[in-house]
């Protein structure tokens, strides 16, 4: 799908940017979070501001008072539009998106709003209208037929909605889809065979389809009667998929004989489908703020489906807004089957906004709730060394490892992860034996060839060694500072001041605002003799955020104290 659907994309941006309209008294009456300003001026600016942090919420608010002042501003009626709906206010959009459609009927998103309003109130005829104004052409192409395919089936033209999902036929990367959505209508008119044959053959193996997909085929299954043919995919799609938790759940709700859940009960939750599948590519694509537009015309459509939230809340993350993905994230019920991965995210965005004790907790809990899962333990473990708990996160990591059916089992990331927490921990017998077991499983991972060379360097020990697996590592990473950096500190200790210099610069030159290789590079200097160019590099680490330990190191060394020097024992 992905080179296909790229050609699909250019009209998105000029048409969201095109959107201009009236703001409804709705929107307008929706109280405001932050102090208002009196005047056009500030809160046009307050909204812009807001606009450019994704803070769509306030944007909205500010740009809507502002529209309030100056109804005839055409760049100000577009952001308010799009701000609401990127706010999941489209009901707020209805007034704007008529009157832009009376000046710009081609509009995609307008025309969705519109169209998103005239479903909500039954008006098929009205929605199916509006949506015969999209020109075929761009990302229309795609959500036109799929549109009209629903409308129609909510008019119950069951040959008509056939026929639109004909038209996506001609590109063959989205006949999967076309198929997908045949079988779901098919599902809704009750053609259960005609349904089970659209589903089974859109994308091949079943148990390598996309959930929703295998999902929708198993419900068709169970609702013939063939339970078994039911459990034997969901099965075989676990056991291709074993980190998926929607299986699981689909076989124990066989066991006690409870009814399948349908992807699509109604023409408005298959029409969601369509924009969620929708936005779902565009997300691929990382065209994410039209993902982020799309998935919430599918939520106003269906407004409780947990995947639809998973996807807003993953693109809030992306967009930087994570108090608004946390609120996303904890709609998502408990007992869902997606809650395990919403509670998961959620604990990630906790950490972003420095919420770290409440992330903790939540993972503490889900790795109480279950013990035949790793991935809370491994998150767990990941805060607790990002809080500098290094003596917890190991043992966090080791309970998942063991989870997994001991270090045999793992890959070397989850080795590397325990071994820097035990060496941050002081417990360097075992970090290394994890460093050593991981370039066993991966002879050539730069950054565990990086991080054991480098502590080797540190503790004064294997100097050989560690400069073998450094340039090995540079090799396979030459634009990584933190690898060149560690060659440079070796030459260091190894007493070679002026390569330590070349390549402690270079390092600088790859991440410059890093206080270490700063640091690194003003010892280097000092013992070559240029002291004024040594003080400058100590001075610019101390205005890099060190650590309590690097502030006071660098203040000695500014304070007149000598930088140690390196030595020449290689053993």
């Amino acid at each position: 799908m992905k080179r296909n659907l790229l050609h699909l994309l250019v009209p998105v941006t000029a048409l969201a940017l095109s959107a201009c309209g009236t703001v409804g008294q709705n929107a307008l009456n929706q109280p405001f979070d932050y102090p208002q300003s009196d005047g056009f001026a500030g809160n046009y600016l307050a909204g812009k501001v807001a606009q450019s942090n994704n803070a769509t919420s306030q944007a909205a608010q500010y740009l809507l008072r502002a529209q309030q002042l100056d109804p005839e501003n055409d760049d100000l009626r577009r952001r308010a539009f799009l701000a609401l709906i990127s706010d999941g206010r489209i009901s707020d959009t209805e007034t704007i998106a008529r009157q832009l459609i009376v000046d710009q009927p081609q509009d995609l998103f307008a025309v969705l709003a519109v169209a998103d309003a005239d479903i909500r109130s039954k008006d098929y005829d009205g929605a199916l209208e509006t949506i015969n104004t999209l020109p075929d052409r761009g990302l229309n192409s795609l959500i036109r037929p799929l549109a009209r395919a629903w409308l129609f089936t909510a008019l119950d033209r069951k040959a008509d909605a056939l026929a639109a999902l004909d038209h996506l036929q001609g590109n063959g990367t989205l006949a999967p889809l076309s198929e997908y959505h045949r079988g779901l209508v098919l599902d809704y008119f009750g053609d259960l065979n005609g349904a089970e044959r659209a589903l089974a053959s859109a994308y091949g193996d079943p148990a390598d389809a996309p959930l929703r997909a295998a999902e929708a085929l198993g419900a068709i299954y169970e609702r013939k009667g063939q339970t078994q043919k039911a459990e034997l995919l969901y099965q075989s799609y676990m056991d291709r998929h074993p980190q998926s938790l929607a299986m699981p759940y689909h076989l124990e709700r066989l066991k006690k004989g409870e009814p399948p859940i349908s992807t699509a009960l109604t023409p408005a939750s298959g029409l969601a489908e369509g924009y969620l599948d929708i936005a779902t590519l565009l997300s691929q694509e990382n065209a994410v703020d039209p993902a982020l537009l799309m998935a919430r015309y599918s939520l106003s459509l269906r407004p409780g489906d947990a995947v639809t939230k998973l996807l807003v809340g993953e693109v809030m993350e992306i967009q930087k807004r994570w108090p608004e993905a946390i609120a996303i994230y904890k709609s998502i019920p408990e007992n869902s089957p997606h809650s395990w991965n919403a509670r998961l995210r959620e604990a990630s965005s906790l950490t972003e906004i420095d919420q770290n004790d409440e992330a903790i907790a939540i993972l503490r809990k889900m790795v109480r709730e279950r013990d035949d899962r790793a991935d809370a333990l491994i998150q767990l473990g990941d805060v607790l060394r990002a809080t500098k708990k290094f003596g917890a996160s190991a043992d966090a990591y080791s309970d998942a490892i063991n989870r997994l059916g001991g270090p045999q089992n793992v890959g070397w990331r989850l080795l590397y992860r325990r071994g820097i927490a035990y060496e941050q921990d002081g417990q360097w017998p075992k970090a290394e034996q994890d460093f050593l077991e991981a370039l066993e499983m991966e002879p050539d991972q730069p950054y565990v060839l990086n991080y054991l060379g480098y502590s080797w360097v540190d503790m004064g020990m294997n100097f050989d060694k560690a400069q073998e697996m450094l340039k090995r590592a540079i090799e396979l990473k030459p634009d990584d500072g933190f690898i060149v950096d560690s060659l440079g500190w070796v030459y260091y200790k190894l007493g070679q001041y002026e390569a330590a210099v070349n390549e402690l610069e270079h390092a600088v030159s790859l991440i410059p605002d890093d206080p270490t290789v700063n640091d690194h590079l003003g010892d280097a200097y000092y013992q070559i003799g240029r002291h004024h160019e040594a003080e400058f590099q100590w001075r610019r680490a101390l205005s890099f955020d060190p650590t309590p330990e690097q502030r006071k190191d660098v203040m000695d060394k500014l304070n007149g104290k000598k930088p140690a020097i390196g030595t020449a024992d290689t053993k």
